[in-house]
């Protein structure tokens, strides 16, 4: 019996071993399937992911060959020449046998050679007439200082490059005393015999006032040459021309504004004396104690104002060898200074 219960027990335990073993078999078995799986789950994805996608190709259309375009170009041309009217030839008659009506011969005309210049000088203008001179003029409107008419001349020792000069001249007592009207006569023979026909001039004579020459600047031809250097030569006498009524003094305040006015780009201002001016007789009237200066301010304004450049020449005309002849140097030579001018002193005889 007690054999029989042993045999019993071991049998029951070998039978549990087996199934135990069995079952860890089988789970083994469903562990490895379910790795399979997932190994061959994981090829898949990678393969998917990781493999080149098929790229894409456009394939655009071809050009046109080039005897298409060309074809198209005549085509073009064609119908651009339908488009476009012909100019009718018109026919003429035309007969060698001499007219029965004969014109008179033109007259010679002589003008100045003018080669080269933007400008032509206006001749016999009686807009231009020359200061009451002669009814022929030559004068031409503010500003024409355009074109080449540029000449290299010569005015009391200054080399200068212009082509529109003017000549501010003080013909007060003590200028025409000293002889001032001569030697501008005799300069102006000289600076006007190197000037060519497209280059402009002008001379004004000043006290407290102005007189011009002519009413605008003329070209330098022969006839206005003449004119001008006949009109140097008449007796000015500063109490006759070149004032201003109401006032009194000596300054080329009236004569600087005529000349930039009229266009000029190159200025020579003769004085002996610096610039003053008086508000009624030389007696009893008050004198402007700030007009140097505003003729100063207004000579370095001319460029802002105008956009030219107007270069000042001033010349002191034997300058009287005291303070105000000193004060008349220094002033003018500010004035060159501030335009790009030069200032020259022509001193007394010994």
């Amino acid at each position: 019996m007690k054999i029989f219960a042993v045999w019993t027990a071991f049998s029951k335990t070998k039978a549990e071993d087996a199934a135990q073993k069995k079952r860890a078999l089988n789970a083994i078995l469903i562990s490895l399937g379910i790795h399979v799986l997932l190994l061959i789950g994981a090829v898949s994805l990678t393969i998917m992911i990781i493999s080149p996608k098929q790229k894409m190709m456009f394939e655009g259309k071809k050009s046109p060959s080039l005897p298409a375009r060309k074809l198209e170009h005549a085509i073009r041309v064609k119908q651009m020449q339908k488009q476009t009217r012909k100019p009718q030839i018109l026919q003429r008659l035309v007969t060698e046998a001499p007219s029965k009506v004969a014109l008179p011969e033109m007259p010679e005309m002589t003008t100045p050679d003018v080669k080269n210049l933007r400008d032509t000088p206006l001749m016999n203008s009686r807009a231009g007439s020359i200061g009451g001179i002669g009814g022929g003029g030559g004068g031409a409107g503010r500003g024409l200082t355009g074109g080449m008419g540029y000449s290299d001349t010569k005015f009391f020792g200054e080399n200068v490059r212009t082509r529109a000069i003017v000549i501010c001249m003080d013909i007060s007592p003590s200028m025409i005393a000293k002889g001032v009207t001569v030697d501008v006569l005799n300069e102006s023979m000289k600076m006007l015999e190197n000037m060519n026909v497209g280059t402009k001039f002008n001379v004004i004579v000043y006290v407290d006032g102005a007189l011009p020459f002519a009413p605008q600047m003329v070209y330098a031809t022969q006839e206005n040459k003449e004119k001008g250097l006949a009109w140097l030569k008449q007796p000015f006498d500063g109490r006759q021309q070149g004032n201003l009524r109401g006032y009194s003094g000596s300054t080329p305040h009236e004569a600087i504004r005529m000349a930039v006015e009229m266009g000029a780009d190159t200025v020579f201002v003769l004085s002996d004396d610096p610039p003053y001016l008086k508000k009624g007789d030389v007696n009893t009237g008050v004198e402007i104690p700030e007009h140097m200066d505003n003729i100063e301010k207004y000579v370095r304004s001319i460029e802002s104002t105008t956009g030219k450049s107007v270069r000042f020449y001033p010349i002191l005309y034997k300058p009287f060898e005291n303070d105000r002849g000193k004060q008349a140097i220094d002033y003018y030579k500010g004035i060159a200074r501030a335009t790009g001018g030069r200032c020259r002193v022509i001193p007394r005889a010994p």
